[in-house]
């Protein structure tokens, strides 16, 4: 095959190549979009059905407290109080 045939079916592939990507890129913004609308849509739902539920605020509840709880489970299984040792072993 000559240079020229070469460089025209590299060409065609570099072409190809090219709108495949493009292809792909374009589902995946069809699939990032779509999924935005969703987000969307349902935060306006929970919003619109949480302004008529309770006018009233619940004055009940306690304030946000600013404690850092930590770790809740180690492998797989839920820990009470846990102290941190630096890896030095049990406390």
């Amino acid at each position: 095959m000559s240079m020229s045939g070469k460089l025209h079916n590299a060409e065609e592939r570099g072409a190809k190549a090219i709108h495949r990507g493009t292809e792909h890129l374009r589902a995946a913004i069809h699939n990032v979009t779509a999924g935005v609308r969703k987000l969307q849509a349902s935060h306006e739902a929970g919003r619109a059905t949480s302004s008529h539920a309770d006018p009233e605020p619940d004055r009940e509840r306690p304030p946000n407290s600013k404690v850092r709880t930590g770790i809740v489970s180690v492998n797989g299984r839920d820990v009470g109080e846990m102290r941190c040792t630096g890896g030095r072993g049990p406390a």
